[in-house]
């Protein structure tokens, strides 16, 4: 089989692929940048304890896509059982119009694709390794893959080079300590799969070792050994691109929709800069500042430069130097003199702080107050009742409102 795969300059633009757990990060996503989506439905997906949508929701995402210009892929990738079937085929018949793409390996799932001529991409999960399990998938319908995440970035451009088939990587976000697809430690401690989407995460635990004879016992605390450093691609983005890599894609389904927006407007911005000559030391820089502020188990390269990794683990819980407080909820916004009317319920803000309103049809909205009023007259900090903004961006009743604050905090009104 020969590569037919386009090798024009335009086509090594990849296409930039976001996570979407919820309405409200779909659109922040699209706001940011993302040139396509990927979302779950229910729970024949690999973040079935994501908050997901519903059957009934699928014909608004299609024509929230649609109206955006983006594509929008269907995550059905995890083990189908038999009683599932139905569901599946549920699943697939609303998704039909509404959907550019189904991310999948049950063979189950690949037939019902062909079935309703939905175009198929094979998940991480089927650990495709070499472009012989891609020409396999190829003949069995498949358009894309989805390499191992263990594949090195070598590895991946034979995939690509070798079966004439779109590649689609990740570039950044949550790493297994496992093999994708391929561990069972949740399930063992807490009956809950990893490989149904439903991972309790154990690996990111603190363990305490405990010496046989004696019964010493030790905390690791310090390096947390099963825990994987999260993947950032942004330092080394021109070796993706150059390899021809088709899709970049973002771990993140079970983030908030500041993370969404972050990690998206940041990578859009490197992959513009690159294609326009103006990806430098300095913007680097300056977007990884960014990426660092929204949550992370600190930064590796994955395995894109060889195996083992020396510095895979040894890294728990959030390592953000900012995170939110919530401050309330939007009361009114008046779009003629264009000012946003706030509830302060619990932290404050203050003139010049980072405020972000979200909202399942706002998205993520940013801004920093020039002024805070209360009846009129300026105030500062905002006091625990209802103030009202300058803000030209529109956002919506009961869309909630939240400052970003240091890690270490500090709350105002106290």
């Amino acid at each position: 089989m020969t590569n037919d795969l386009p090798k024009t300059a335009d086509s090594r633009r990849p296409e930039l692929l976001a996570p979407a757990g919820d309405f409200t990060c779909l659109r922040a996503a699209i706001q940011a940048g993302a040139d396509a989506v990927y979302f779950g439905v229910g729970e024949l997906n690999m973040r079935a304890m994501a908050r997901n949508f519903t059957v009934a929701d699928l014909p608004e995402i299609g024509r929230i896509c649609r109206a955006a210009k983006v594509r929008a892929y269907l995550a059905a990738n995890t083990i189908v059982f038999a009683g599932e079937l139905p569901v599946l085929r549920e699943l697939l018949a609303a998704a039909v119009g509404q959907v550019d793409a189904v991310i999948c390996w049950d063979p189950a799932v690949l037939a019902l694709c062909r079935e309703f001529g939905l175009p198929i991409h094979v998940s991480t999960q089927a650990s495709v390794a070499n472009a012989a399990a891609a020409m396999f998938y190829r003949e069995q319908g498949a358009s894309r893959v989805v390499p191992a995440r263990e594949c090195t970035l070598d590895e991946v451009r034979a995939i690509r080079e070798g079966a004439g088939i779109e590649v689609e990587t990740f570039i950044h976000g949550a790493m297994c300590v496992s093999y994708s697809g391929r561990c069972f430690l949740s399930q063992d401690m807490f009956g809950k799969s990893g490989n149904r989407g439903e991972c309790y995460q154990p690996c990111r635990r603190e363990y305490l070792v405990t010496e046989v004879e004696d019964g010493d016992q030790y905390i690791l605390g310090q390096d947390y050994v099963m825990s994987a450093r999260d993947l950032c691609t942004l330092p080394f983005l021109e070796e993706l691109i150059a390899a021809g890599i088709d899709s970049f894609k973002i771990e993140g389904r079970n983030r908030n929709p500041e993370y969404v927006a972050t990690v998206v407007a940041a990578y859009r911005r490197a992959i513009d800069a690159h294609f326009a000559g103006t990806l430098d030391a300095a913007l680097k820089t300056e977007l990884m500042d960014r990426l660092g502020g929204v949550f992370n188990r600190t930064f590796s390269a994955g395995f894109y430069h060889g195996r083992p990794i020396a510095e895979f683990t040894g890294s728990r819980g959030n390592q953000a130097e900012f995170c939110k407080e919530l401050v309330g909820v939007v009361r009114n916004y008046y779009r003629r003199i264009q000012v946003v009317e706030i509830e302060v319920q619990s932290h404050s803000f203050a003139v010049g702080d980072e405020v972000l309103i979200q909202g399942p049809t706002t998205g993520l909205v940013r801004f920093r107050p020039e002024e805070i009023r209360h009846d009129g007259n300026p105030v500062d900090p905002a006091p625990r009742t209802v103030v009202t903004c300058t803000l030209a961006e529109r956002v919506r009743l009961g869309d909630r409102v939240y400052v970003r604050v240091p890690r270490n905090g500090r709350k105002y009104g106290e």
